[in-house]
């Protein structure tokens, strides 16, 4: 389980190539071993990712920066602090079991809100997740994650088509933000320090970004 502040299984890679200007980099990864390595943060680094690891008090460590791949499209949410927020938003869970798989990693793009949506009231246009995914306590009702702002706090939440508890249904507020917060900021924008509804798991930990 990749989180931060938790020690990591990662493979010793070598970067070799011509040694030109120019010239493509290649990684040897060592397939026959694998060296635990202490994760700062403040993102959450996942698999696949190459991490510059340091020995640092008897122990590796690594960090994970925040990578924005934003295509500078930007949008502006009424009643909303952060005045240009991207279009495209990537959201990252540290763990998707939490919780009962409550907090999912997935990509949000903001559009027109299907019309199925329409007696929720979330408007016109919405931040929602590209995927669905089942909630297990739901008995596996299909949802998808609403992103929204109002004033300067930002909020997570979930939306249901179908769902036992009606069709459609909006759930309550899951995860927050605050834009005054620590590590949140709207330029560049991301959201690194938030927290669950009270109750939750405190395990739960969800940071998103423009990218």
């Amino acid at each position: 389980m990749i989180q931060v502040g938790g020690f990591l299984m990662v493979q010793p890679t070598s970067i070799l190539g011509p040694e030109v200007e120019g010239g493509p980099g290649q990684f040897m990864s060592s397939s026959q071993s694998t060296v635990p390595v202490y994760l700062v943060g403040p993102h959450v680094a996942l698999t696949g990712d190459y991490l510059v690891c340091k020995f640092v008090d008897n122990r590796w460590v690594a960090e994970r920066s925040m990578v924005s791949h934003s295509s500078g499209v930007t949008t502006t949410v009424p009643n909303c602090i952060c005045s240009q927020i991207p279009t495209t938003l990537s959201m990252i869970s540290s763990d998707p079991n939490c919780n009962f798989g409550m907090f999912q990693s997935c990509s949000i793009v903001y559009g027109p809100t299907p019309s199925g949506y329409a007696n929720l009231q979330i408007g016109v246009n919405s931040f929602l997740s590209v995927e669905s995914f089942p909630d297990a306590v739901a008995n596996g009702a299909e949802f998808r994650y609403l992103f929204s702002c109002y004033l300067n706090q930002f909020n997570l939440s979930r939306v249901y088509l179908e769902s036992p508890y009606g069709s459609p249904y909006r759930d309550g507020l899951l995860y927050s933000w605050l834009i005054s917060g620590y590590g949140n900021s709207c330029d560049p924008f991301a959201l690194d320090y938030g927290s669950a509804y009270p109750g939750s798991d405190a395990s739960c930990f969800v940071t998103i970004s423009g990218g």
